[in-house]
């Protein structure tokens, strides 16, 4: 006589198999999340960059097409969030219809990305010379 029934094979995972996979992803976890936040932060920087090269490009061609036009070293200040030139508070080196062809040229670039501490870039502040050229574009941060 054959017996049948005690021969069938346990499925399933024991518990020691479980915490072992588990000790496993955490360390994978623990290795990659720091690099995710690196790439997170690079990215930004990234942006913030190549938005600073977008506004200079574009009040470039403002200058060159004859849109803006100033007699001395005229600095600017556009705040991304609200879509407005802060500065210069000086009328006389950018009249209303300037500041309003800056405003209307660079409310389609985003804000900056990027936040210090607790202070958050929200202006962009470029340098237009009587003679066209454009200084180095920079990201201001305000808290």
């Amino acid at each position: 006589m054959i017996k049948k029934g005690n021969n069938k094979k346990k499925k399933g995972f024991t518990l020691i198999e479980l915490v072992i996979v588990l000790a496993v992803m955490a360390i994978i976890a623990l290795i990659a999340i720091p690099n995710f936040s690196a790439v997170r932060q690079n990215s930004k920087v990234k942006a913030d960059k190549q938005s600073c090269e977008t506004v200079k490009r574009t009040v470039l061609m403002l200058t060159a097409d004859e849109q803006i036009t100033v007699t001395t070293d005229t600095k600017v200040k556009y705040n991304a969030v609200s879509g407005t030139v802060t500065e210069p508070v000086d009328k006389k080196e950018l009249d209303d219809d300037e500041i309003k062809i800056i405003q209307t040229q660079l409310k389609d670039i985003g804000k900056p990305q990027q936040k210090i501490d607790d202070n958050v870039a929200n202006t962009y502040v470029f340098t237009i010379d009587p003679d066209g050229k454009i200084s180095e574009v920079s990201v201001e941060y305000n808290k």
